[in-house]
This record gives C-alpha cells, sequence and structure tokens, in this order.
C-alpha cells in the first residue's frame, strides 16, 4: 500500500491549523512537527539569544532578536514552498514592526533577516 502525503502551498501553510498547539515547519510542501529539543539545546538557544539582545541594546542598534517566532521562506530545489522557524532570528526593527497585523514569516520577496541561527545537537542512538 502506498501512502502519498499532500503538499501545501506556502499560502495553505499560513492558514493551516490541526486544532493543537503543535508548531510546523513547512519543507517541500510538507508539515514537519517541531520538536522540542534537549534542555541543553534550550541553554544554548537562550545564551545566544540574551548575548545578542544584549548586544542590540548596548549598542543602540534598529535591530531586533527573536527566538522561535518568525519563518523564514527559503528555496527547496526548484520550489518555493520550504518555511523554517530558527532558534534564534535578528531582523531589523521596521521589518518586525511590519509583521504586527501578518504572519510573522520573512517571505523570499522581503529583505533577509541579518543573522539566522539554528543550534543542531548530535542525533544519539540506543544502544
Amino acid at each position: 500500500m502506498t501512502t502519498t502525503t499532500q503538499k501545501l502551498t506556502f499560502e495553505a501553510y499560513l492558514v493551516y491549523s490541526d486544532g493543537t498547539d503543535t508548531r510546523y515547519e513547512l519543507v517541500d510542501g510538507e508539515l514537519v512537527p517541531m520538536s522540542l529539543g534537549t534542555g541543553k539545546h534550550g541553554i544554548i538557544i537562550e545564551f545566544l539569544y540574551d548575548q545578542f539582545r544584549d548586544q542590540i541594546k548596548r549598542r543602540e542598534l534598529p535591530w531586533t532578536a527573536k527566538q522561535m517566532t518568525v519563518g523564514v521562506r527559503s528555496p527547496r530545489g526548484r520550489r518555493w514552498d520550504t518555511s523554517r522557524i530558527p532558534d534564534v532570528t535578528v531582523l531589523p526593527l521596521v521589518q518586525w514592526e511590519a509583521m504586527e497585523n501578518r504572519e510573522a514569516v520573512i517571505d523570499f520577496n522581503e529583505p533577509p533577516p541579518l543573522l539566522v541561527v539554528e543550534v543542531v545537537s548530535p542525533i544519539h542512538q540506543n544502544r
């Protein structure tokens, strides 16, 4: 038996809801649930986020840092139906403010974020 997964467009992804609190990324048209990661993963993200916020404030830069709240649409192969939610995103404050009344996703026709951080963890196998 073959199972096919219906591909979503980027527009359908933006309005998708399955009635749960599950956050999804869109990867080549398919919904991928976001996992929580380990405590160590969270500690690293929080440390980086705090460092970016402190430097932005100290240097009085017109930027902001956001922790897992901004999607970034990106190409995948020949299609533009991928949107990731990075662990930390640094972007101009005006760009963040422009998302006030819409989905917090940076589309590929908009200026890219200043910095995107994705903390990766090694995969452990149970032996």
